[in-house]
C-alpha cells in the first residue's frame, strides 16, 4: 500500500463486538463501521481513547498505520468507554450484583433473636 493513498472499506476479521442498549451486541465489521460508530458517539462522552481510536481509523484508511492497530485503538475505547462486549448477560450479571448486596447487607446487620 503506497502511504498517502486513501484505502475503500476494509472488512474487519473477525468483526469487533460491542454492547448496545440493555446488553444487546453490535457488531462491527468494517473499518467505515467503526469510523461511524466513532461519528455517532456523544460529544460530551468523548475522551482520549475516543480521540485515539478515532484517529487511528482515519491513519488505517489512508495507510499510515495497520487495520490491527485501528482496531486495538477501538477496543481500548469500548473498554474506557464501558461498551466492551464481554459475553456475559447484562441482566443476569445485574442480578448476581443485587444479590450480592443483599446478602452484605444482611451479614451486617446484627442478628436479631426473636423469642418463641
Amino acid at each position: 500500500m503506497q502511504e498517502g493513498s486513501i484505502r475503500s472499506d476494509i472488512e474487519l476479521r473477525p468483526p469487533v463486538a460491542i454492547a448496545v442498549g440493555a446488553g444487546f451486541k453490535r457488531e462491527i465489521a468494517s473499518l467505515t463501521a467503526m469510523q461511524n460508530f466513532l461519528k455517532e458517539w456523544p460529544q460530551a462522552m468523548r475522551g482520549g481513547s475516543y480521540a485515539n481510536a478515532f484517529r487511528a481509523c482515519e491513519a488505517a484508511r489512508s495507510g499510515e498505520i495497520d487495520l490491527d492497530k485501528a482496531r486495538q485503538a477501538f477496543l481500548v475505547f469500548a473498554r474506557k468507554a464501558g461498551i466492551e462486549w464481554t459475553g456475559a448477560d447484562p441482566v443476569a450479571v445485574l442480578r448476581e450484583a443485587k444479590i450480592r448486596r443483599i446478602r452484605a447487607r444482611e451479614s451486617r446487620a446484627p442478628n436479631r433473636h426473636v423469642p418463641g
